[in-house]
């Protein structure tokens, strides 16, 4: 998609590198998902949402924001682009004979695969994509310094806001967590779209249901948690097959 890699070239010109202590840079690769060919033929259209890649997006030792900086400098944004588009074509495993590996001690995957099953969808046809953009040293950047957090929620936010305008999933599943997450998931739809529109009863820190963007959207805790969290993983998928039984949220799904 031309229009999806053109965005990501001028979102990430735009980091600012005065938020960052580039002594203390640990990030990760940047994050920037391309959907497979899969996903344009799938319906529904589903995009879940992790909250980071938690280190599996740097395998080379060489991808942290510096590189992201010094390839704005001279103008080589499109190399780190591509790199990224690059890596994300191989979250999924493949079998010798091209099949997608679905054992996995993942929990964010099982889930992942999980959906697809229910849903009747190829596991290629899902959209994954993260909040962050960015981990830090494998982990969440939460902890960072407020501005240079600031920055990487600034950041992230346009980058997803991207994905799902020129996306247009009819379902968005926010597998993230609470903590800390809510207000960044708000400013995402109030920023960057018409806010958006609390459509079920919110069940304090277990599940959140609402309309933006366009998109029927959830946000649940991610798949690792347990403590009665497992009863609204399963909730999601029956809310989304009660909406398909009745009639998709209205999305353009054009290339």
């Amino acid at each position: 998609m031309k229009e999806l890699i053109s965005d990501y070239e001028r979102i990430l010109a735009g980091v600012k590198s005065e938020y960052f202590d580039l002594t203390q840079d640990k990030y990760s690769g940047v994050f920037l998902p391309l959907p497979f060919e899969e996903y344009w033929g799938s319906h529904p259209k589903v995009m879940l949402v992790g909250r980071e890649t938690a280190g599996w997006n740097t395998k080379n030792g060489r991808n942290t924001i510096r590189r992201v900086i010094k390839a704005n400098e001279r103008g080589a944004t499109r190399e780190i682009v591509s790199e990224a588009v690059d890596r994300y074509s191989n979250h999924l495993e493949l079998s010798a004979s091209g099949r997608v590996v679905t054992k996995t001690s993942s929990r964010f995957k099982q889930y992942y695969f999980r959906l697809a099953r229910e849903l009747d969808l190829d596991a290629k046809a899902l959209v994954y994509a993260n909040l962050f953009a960015w981990d830090y040293d494998g982990r969440s950047p939460i902890g960072r310094p407020a501005g240079e957090l600031s920055e990487v929620v600034r950041l992230s936010n346009q980058l997803l806001a991207a994905q799902i305008k020129q996306l247009k999933p009819h379902f968005i599943i926010f597998a993230t967590g609470y903590d800390q997450v809510d207000p960044i998931i708000r400013s995402l739809f109030n920023d960057h779209f018409d806010g958006y529109e609390n459509v079920d009863p919110v069940i304090p820190r277990k599940l959140w249901g609402f309309h933006g963007g366009g998109s029927v959207c959830f946000r649940i805790a991610h798949p690792r948690a347990t403590h009665g969290h497992g009863e609204y993983r399963e909730e999601v998928i029956a809310r989304v097959k009660r909406s398909l039984e009745n009639a998709l949220p209205t999305q353009d799904a054009a290339r």
